[in-house]
Order: structure tokens, then sequence, then C-alpha cells
């Protein structure tokens, strides 16, 4: 499945990073070279992520999925980063109020709405699986891709 959402490229391990911003900013990069998204779209994530907020208190990792207008997509794409060290979000709307910590983010490059709800229904069916969450957030770049591919189908 060579055409699938996610690209080894696109996968990000043990990232070091101290903010949203410069995570949005690093992982979206590739994504921007390949022409997959505009230049405005990490921007633009990070606006969206303002007024609303993706971070799910899952167990026992945090997760977050941000994302954007379709209009900023060229090719459909999902990015994973796994976290060195967690990041501060928002939890999402009509959730609990308040901050969890982030370690495990899928940042959706989708073009159409019902692809972008697709996705996130395909997430929503593993990300309560703990022991899913422990092998991607524990896992190598492979390990990621296959769990993308095979668990998620992404």
């Amino acid at each position: 499945m060579s055409d699938g959402l996610t690209a080894k490229q696109n996968i990000f391990v043990d990232l070091e990073v101290t903010s949203f911003e410069e995570l949005i900013q690093q992982i979206a990069s590739p994504l921007i070279q390949a022409g997959d998204v505009a230049v405005e779209f990490p921007e633009q994530v990070i606006l969206r992520e303002k007024s609303f907020p993706t971070g799910l208190p899952t167990e026992p990792i945090g997760v977050a999925i941000p994302h954007t207008d379709a209009k900023y997509v060229n090719n459909n794409r999902v990015t994973i980063a796994t976290l060195k060290n967690p990041i501060d979000m928002e939890i999402m709307g009509g959730m609990d109020e308040g901050t969890i910590q982030v370690s495990i983010v899928f940042l959706l490059a989708l073009g159409q709405s019902n692809k972008q709800l697709n996705i996130l229904q395909k997430l929503m069916t593993v990300l309560p699986k703990a022991e899913l969450l422990e092998r991607l957030k524990n896992g190598t770049k492979e390990e990621i891709y296959r769990i993308a591919k095979e668990e998620i189908d992404l």
C-alpha cells in the first residue's frame, strides 16, 4: 500500500520540542517540501489549535490530533510524531477543561472533510487501546509505520 496516508518521512520518533508551535513547524516541514500542503499550513494548524484544541486525555499517554482547513492541503497525509518529553496542550472542546501532557501527535493534512471524519473515526477506535499507545510511543520509525499501516489503516 504505497499510496497510504503515512510515509516514513512523515514519522518522527522521540522529538525534542518545547512547544506545540515548534513541533508543528518541524513536522510540517517535509509536507511543505513535498508539496503536500501549502506553506501556510503549519501556521494555520497552530491558529486553529488555539480556537479548537485537539488534545485527548487518553491513558496512559496523551494524544493530540491537530489539523486545519482542507484548502491548505494538496495531498492527504498523516504525520505521526512521538515526543521525548510531553508538551502541555489544551483538551479537545466538549471534554474536560484544562490541559494534558501530550506525547503522541497525529498531524492530519486532509483535503476532504469526509476523509477527515473517516480518519478521525479510525483513530478514535485505536486511541483507547493503552497497549497500542505504548507501542506507538516506544516504537521505532519502522514499528510506528507498521502500526499505522496494519492497525490504523493509514
